[in-house]
């Protein structure tokens, strides 16, 4: 198995600082992130997307650079079960694989699968690897070169050594977008309740502020904690400021 070097390590490193602090404009991998990956790993065009392969639901979908060209005329589940093509997504693969990995070249050239996808999107050359999940929501990253050379084993080691980062990013997303979900559930009094307590105030101090019992403000905390899942007053301030 190929293995990263000391210079893949660096444009490892350069890509996480790149990406870091990225904005990600409601998505877990923007197009600028994306943008960023194809910088990482050459290619003609990169996308991310997650699927509900059980029922063939495609869930998110992100593209750099947009495609706006044909769309093929035939779906996946139309190729027959040995087409090459249709194997190769039928996979759930968590590292990262070359479609050349699955299939011999002169296999795929004959496979409607290849003609109806690749050869009808102008593309030769197919990677792609995938995060953790499940067969009913899985996440993966495509990447595609047009005729010329092919992606290379290097190229699969620098995405399985960058993918637990990969991973990380989407979890961050996820937490994230849970913390907000259920901060956008309270109540303008506990909004009003939480805000004083960020200033530092005892909950006596807040009954005094608010015109309210110290039990009161004690309950409106307790409905504070459920809401966002935590247990203490500097966790639901960090959630909530998350």
């Amino acid at each position: 198995m190929e293995r990263v070097d000391a210079a893949d390590h660096a444009r490892i490193g350069r890509f996480v600082a790149e990406t870091a602090d990225l904005p990600r404009d409601g998505e877990p991998f923007s197009s600028a992130f994306l943008a960023a990956l194809r910088r990482l790993v050459p290619c003609d065009f990169v996308s991310y997307a997650e699927m509900d392969r059980v029922q063939c639901r495609l869930l998110r979908f992100v593209d750099q650079p947009v495609y706006d060209g044909p769309e093929p005329e035939l779906h996946g589940s139309q190729f027959d079960p040995d087409d090459p093509v249709r194997r190769y997504f039928a996979e759930t693969l968590i590292g990262a694989y070359r479609l050349s990995d699955v299939a011999a070249t002169h296999e795929l050239r004959r496979s409607l699968g290849y003609e109806a996808w690749f050869r009808a999107l102008g593309f030769a050359h197919h990677l792609r690897v995938g995060l953790d999940a499940t067969r009913w929501h899985t996440k993966e990253f495509c990447f595609d070169r047009g005729p010329g050379r092919d992606f290379t084993s290097r190229d699969r080691a620098v995405l399985d050594a960058v993918r637990p980062y990969l991973a990380a990013r989407y979890a961050l997303w996820r937490d994230t977008n849970e913390t907000a979900d259920r901060a956008g559930k309270l109540t303008l009094r506990e909004l009003e309740v939480l805000d004083l307590v960020a200033e530092g105030m005892t909950n006596g101090e807040i009954a005094q502020r608010l015109w309210i019992s110290p039990g009161t403000v004690r309950r409106h905390l307790e409905n504070i904690y459920e809401k966002l899942g935590v247990h203490t007053r500097t966790a639901a301030v960090a959630a909530s400021r998350r």
